[in-house]
């Protein structure tokens, strides 16, 4: 007995595209709200992020069979981790499969241990209660942008400690939130447009370009008051093994925005859950 070969069903596309810039009118406005009536269109929907298609999938058995179960047979890259990779360098959610992943995983592993989360978790609760605690009593808030302070805020504790200078704080404060707006930007127009000499595009690299400086300051910071004195004796073969200072900054710098980029989401350029 023979059998049919399967055909796959059609995947819809979401409606209120248009050209050139597909979906990204929608994403940059009201990403939320867009994603969540998706469900209604099916368990995986196509959109377009300017020219380049992107797969969303809503239903959550699906979305595990994706991320977990069958996570081999869906490799990560395409636009979205080009644009972040050129932020946050080459880290564990911008290169997400080989070898190069699973360097930079076990180079992270140590900081989600219940050891390290044990040292710094009353150092976090202790730099979000103001925060919350100074939300008034039947106050209108805005609970994207509060719970991006309070995150922001946690993550900076978890990576430097308390003792991260106030003036780091406030740069890092006000510069994630509007480079991930830029980054947005960069992965829903079309390369083309984002080459181009405009203020956009050349304000954008400032600010990239001032990230990477003032995590080297923060670095150097926390650094500095946790060395500890210098090893007394050299390696048995009587060759160094230190990496070049440029090198040993590099790795340091590549630590800390694997971590940034790690705990934010984004729209899979294949697969996202919706």
């Amino acid at each position: 007995m023979t059998t049919s070969p399967v055909t796959p069903a059609p995947v819809p596309t979401a409606p209120g595209g248009l050209p050139l810039i597909g979906h990204a009118h929608h994403l940059a406005r009201a990403p939320l709200p867009f994603i969540t009536s998706l469900r209604g269109q099916g368990s995986v929907v196509r959109i377009r992020l300017g020219p380049t298609p992107a797969y969303v999938v809503t239903d959550p058995v699906l979305t595990r069979t994706v991320l977990v179960t069958e996570a081999a047979h869906f490799a990560k890259g395409g636009k979205v981790f080009d644009v972040l990779r050129g932020v946050f360098g080459d880290g564990l959610a911008t290169i997400a499969d080989g070898d190069t992943h699973l360097r930079n995983r076990r180079l992270m592993q140590p900081m989600f241990n219940k050891a390290h989360i044990t040292t710094r978790g009353n150092a976090m609760i202790d730099q979000v209660r103001p925060m919350v605690g100074a939300w008034q009593e039947d106050q209108l808030r805005d609970v994207f942008a509060d719970m991006n302070d309070v995150t922001l805020a946690a993550f900076l504790v978890a990576l430097f400690g308390m003792d991260l200078p106030a003036n780091l704080q406030r740069e890092f404060t006000v510069l994630m939130p509007v480079i991930t707006k830029g980054a947005i930007r960069q992965i829903l127009l079309p390369p083309w447009v984002t080459r181009l000499p405009l203020p956009a595009n050349r304000t954008y690299l400032r600010r990239v370009a001032r990230l990477r400086a003032l995590i080297d300051q923060a670095i150097d910071h926390h650094s500095t008051r946790s060395a500890g004195p210098p090893p007394r004796h050299r390696p048995r073969s009587g060759r160094s093994c230190r990496m070049p200072p440029q090198g040993r900054r590099r790795q340091r710098r590549d630590r800390v925005v694997r971590n940034a980029v790690g705990s934010r989401g984004s729209v899979h350029p294949q697969a996202a859950p919706g």
